[in-house]
């Protein structure tokens, strides 16, 4: 049985929600020795310094641009992209 941490980070204005993941993963990982399994759910680019941390990048599925930046309107998509059988979710800004 699979376990893993699934964040979501979708920038919004002036905020960074993919540079907080990363730094959430870092603290994930240096924390959570057994479980530390990390995917992230964004359609915002990655650098290339933050794909080390992350298992999985996974693009958030059936986006429709809502001209909104309340991305708990995307939260209820996780449930069916994690490639954990057992998955918490946490916010990027933790």
């Amino acid at each position: 049985m699979s376990k893993g941490f699934l964040v979501i980070a979708q920038n919004s204005e002036g905020i960074d929600y993919l540079k907080q993941a990363y730094a959430l993963a870092l603290t994930i990982k240096k924390t959570q020795p057994i479980y530390n399994s990390i995917s992230v759910i964004t359609n915002d680019s990655v650098p290339e310094k933050y794909l080390e941390v992350f298992d999985q990048i996974i693009p958030i599925p059936w986006y429709e641009k809502s001209g909104t930046n309340f991305s708990a309107e995307h939260r209820w998509k996780l449930f069916h992209v994690t490639p954990y059988d057992e998955t918490i979710v946490l916010d990027a800004d933790m």
